[in-house]
């Protein structure tokens, strides 16, 4: 039973490595698209619609929070889970 948990836990473990990983390259691309934003907006602030320019990038923003909420979720689970593996052995 003991090593069927272990198991259990180091596929639960794999897993949330994966959406750890998934979740930060989500990040990497937020963080690029706000960037960009910020860079239109500089040079082409005369020319855009402030009203939209603007929703559309606290969308971004709330985008990468969202993001950032659920990468702490993952992290949290992982070191739970790791705290349960080393205990397991």
């Amino acid at each position: 039973m003991t090593s069927t948990n272990s198991g259990d836990l180091a596929s639960q473990y794999a897993k949330l490595i994966k959406q750890e990983d998934d979740y930060v390259d989500q990040l990497v691309t937020c963080n690029k698209l706000i960037l960009d934003a910020i860079d239109i907006i500089a040079k082409r602030a005369g020319v855009l619609h402030m009203d939209t320019v603007k929703q559309a990038a606290y969308h971004l923003h709330a985008m990468e929070q969202d993001l950032n909420r659920k990468l702490f979720k993952v992290r949290l689970e992982k070191s739970i889970l790791a705290n349960q593996m080393s205990q397991s052995t």
